[in-house]
């Protein structure tokens, strides 16, 4: 095995054990998580015209779990509600509680695998996701609800492509990066819809690049187009058309929130991929430091500083 090939296996082992440690430590109180670079992460408090709704909607969603606890959909409804105000931890704690009575169940696991990648717990998560895969084989695809909608768009993920989409992001955020490409392989084949290819395709580019692919990734963004039915992934389709060719850097305008996230770290692992290894670095640790750390673009940034470090 030649040595370009064993860094990516390195890097996974090393970022595995980093991870494991930071979790031993105790965190303050009204903290989430640990950053990768060591900062106790608290949940910012939700705007002030969505905090009461967001609330009655945890306190709903309560008293129907409580009402019905047997119930696995009452289950998620309640975690997917208290993540919505950054209780991340409590979302795992009520996932783990439902696994008890269901288990390895896949969407409780999809649900839980996704909360670890949050806390930055990645080995944890890929763990959850990789039992979630294995039991796909056997249970039929479902549509999932949104549960903060765009209005006048259907809901166009389902338990697979998620399961396989996230299980992928655990791989890429622990430096497996062929493990990634397998998993995002899996969800584009079950992808039907615009908004999930451009998403899934991205990020398929960025492992086949890493990998040390660039015709395999081309060949994934070649049947990306600019008439494509995107409303939600724009921030994904644009740095599809960037990894094209059809579109520049300076062409793809800022955006605020986790949409703002992706594009950010998909310009800076974009420049880290070409050879400016100056402008990735200062754009990767800008964009760590950003509030809004439960972005996945933000615990990618982190994951790749950490890389660096190592």
């Amino acid at each position: 095995m030649s040595p370009r090939r064993r860094r990516p296996a390195r890097a996974a082992v090393a970022a595995a054990c980093f991870f494991a440690l930071a979790g031993c430590r105790s965190l303050p109180p009204g903290a989430e998580c640990w950053s990768l670079d060591g900062r106790a992460l608290v949940s910012p408090p939700p705007a002030a015209d969505a905090a009461a709704r967001l609330t009655d909607d945890l306190r709903g969603a309560e008293r129907t779990h409580a009402e019905r606890p047997d119930d696995r959909d009452a289950a998620i409804w309640h975690a997917r509600r208290l993540g919505y105000l950054g209780r991340y931890r409590d979302a795992v704690a009520v996932l783990t509680a439902a696994l008890a009575r269901h288990p390895g169940d896949p969407f409780l696991l999809r649900h839980r695998g996704h909360r670890w990648l949050t806390l930055r717990e990645f080995a944890a998560a890929r763990a959850d996701l990789r039992a979630a895969a294995d039991a796909c084989r056997t249970t039929p695809d479902a549509t999932e609800p949104d549960g903060q909608p765009t209005p006048g768009r259907p809901p166009h993920s389902s338990l697979h492509y998620n399961v396989h989409y996230h299980l992928g992001l655990a791989c890429f955020l622990l430096g497996d990066f062929a493990a990634a490409e397998c998993a995002w392989l899996d969800c584009l084949a079950v992808v039907d819809d615009d908004e999930s290819r451009v998403a899934v395709t991205h990020w398929l580019w960025c492992a086949r690049m890493r990998a040390g692919d660039p015709a395999g990734a081309f060949a994934v963004v070649a049947p990306i187009h600019a008439g494509m039915d995107v409303v939600e992934n724009v921030a994904y389709l644009n740095l599809c058309l960037l990894y094209r060719g059809d579109r520049a850097p300076v062409d793809l305008a800022p955006r605020s929130g986790s949409s703002g996230s992706a594009l950010a770290f998909g310009l800076a692992h974009h420049a880290l991929v070409t050879g400016d290894r100056a402008r990735a670095r200062a754009e990767l640790a800008a964009l760590a430091a950003s509030p809004g750390w439960s972005a996945f673009g933000v615990i990618a940034a982190e994951a790749e500083l950490a890389r660096w470090r190592d």
